[in-house]
């Protein structure tokens, strides 16, 4: 019987992937609360910090999926359930992901 092969989604650490993730799934309550709360000092800028390094990797990927993109890492879809689908391949999908993960763990110095 022959070794099972081993495929690495990423090329960075599995628990940077999921502190981006989790820093993504927050991303629309920190937007709530810097708009809308009376949030000062540290606690505010904290917010406005991790907010602007997820819109400055948003930056680099197609206007038409932005939002597209983030909501399937904030909720942890794939292609297959992503309103993505219908613009690009899945090929394309699986690399924008995984480069915008990577741009947001570069913005927020875990790498």
């Amino acid at each position: 019987m022959s070794r099972q092969r081993m495929y690495f989604k990423y090329e960075i650490p599995t628990s940077i992937v999921e502190i981006v993730k989790a820093v993504c799934s927050d991303y629309d309550r920190r937007e709530r609360a810097i708009k809308f709360s009376n949030l000062t000092g540290d606690v505010l800028t904290k917010y406005v910090e991790l907010n602007n390094a997820i819109d400055k990797a948003l930056t680099d990927v197609e206007v038409g999926i932005r939002r597209d993109m983030l909501n399937d890492i904030q909720k942890r879809r794939g292609y297959d359930f992503s309103r993505a689908a219908l613009i690009i391949s899945k090929n394309t999908y699986y690399r924008r992901k995984r480069k915008l993960i990577y741009d947001i763990a570069k913005e927020l110095a875990l790498l």
